[in-house]
């Protein structure tokens, strides 16, 4: 007996059921571009990161500079003789021994000022930084130091010891101007590690280290910075600290450091880069500064160092 039933058709699927596979896929196609994507910038973070590594301490030589020797005491503003003797300097003397200020000035003949003032209006050349003398037209309104220091501060020399006050006061406050830097200045506490001991990180400040001198003593005073910090969030103070290689090449750099009771004026003398492994506290016979932050970007491995030399200092 022959088959009577007619062929079944393929039930279609609903109209929902199509759009569930349809939002199915949707995802499944956006989730995979998504790891894709993921992977492609993992990918090229690892080989940014694995360049910027190997070419880590490479330019360690850009950093290598200091002011010769021949120079530097003109630079530290040491050669500039005194207004007056009250300031606390010794008078001169004469090769007959007696004090200069016991003999007759000798007569000058007047001289006439030309009459320049209308030139000087066209062209003010001693309100440029004079890195843009040779170049006005680029002029830009970086700050400069010179040979001199403020009005209201007193020379002294980084050997010299403090006769009106006792300088053991802590740093509260740390300025740059010619990076425009300004910033507290905090004291770095000891963390136990547990299988080792460890200076803390400052926090979004300047860290000293208090085993190292004060503001105004005799001896290195250590004081730390972070480049960047992007995963700690503590800050980038010293952000431009790299910079200053640069601009001492062009003209004096001062590092202000505040206490309560005075500020101090550091001249920069000299800049260098060493790896990690090599950084170790020193000291030395006279008043200095060193401002460390870590270098280069991403890698950290290596760190740049500051060195200036107390050149002036002012009672508050």
């Amino acid at each position: 007996m022959a088959n009577t039933n007619p062929p079944q058709t393929p039930e279609r699927p609903a109209p929902q059921e199509k759009a569930r596979r349809a939002s199915k896929f949707s995802l499944m196609t956006v989730a995979a571009y998504a790891v894709a994507a993921v992977g492609i910038v993992l990918i090229v973070v690892s080989g940014v990161y694995i360049y910027s590594r190997s070419r880590s301490g490479s330019d360690a030589d850009e950093f290598a500079y200091s002011i010769s020797e021949g120079s530097l005491d003109s630079y530290l503003g040491r050669s500039a003789s005194p207004a007056n003797s009250s300031e606390g300097y010794p008078s001169t003397v004469t090769d007959s021994g007696a004090e200069s200020g016991d003999q007759e000035p000798i007569p000058l003949e007047p001289i006439v000022a030309p009459a320049v003032t209308r030139f000087a209006n066209l062209y003010p050349g001693d309100q440029l930084n004079p890195k843009y003398w040779s170049e006005p037209e680029w002029a830009g309104s970086d700050p400069f130091g010179g040979p001199t220091i403020p009005d209201d501060f007193v020379a002294v020399l980084s050997t010299d010891l403090f006769r009106d006050f006792d300088p053991t006061a802590e740093a509260i406050r740390i300025r740059i101007p010619s990076i425009n830097l300004t910033s507290s200045v905090a004291e770095l506490d000891i963390v136990d590690l547990g299988d080792q001991k460890s200076y803390q990180t400052p926090d979004n400040t300047v860290g000293h280290i208090p085993e190292t001198s004060s503001p105004g003593q005799q001896g290195s005073g250590w004081f730390f910075g972070h480049l960047e910090s992007f995963a700690a969030r503590e800050g980038s103070i010293f952000r431009h600290l790299p910079e200053i290689t640069e601009l001492i090449r062009q003209d004096p750099v001062d590092v202000y450091l505040e206490t309560p009771d005075a500020e101090y004026i550091y001249r920069v003398t000299g800049t260098s880069q060493i790896h990690q492994s090599e950084l170790h506290l020193s000291s030395t016979s006279d008043a200095q500064i060193t401002l460390v932050t870590c270098w280069p970007p991403r890698v950290y491995d290596q760190r740049v160092l500051v060195d200036a030399t107390l050149i002036a200092y002012r009672p508050l």
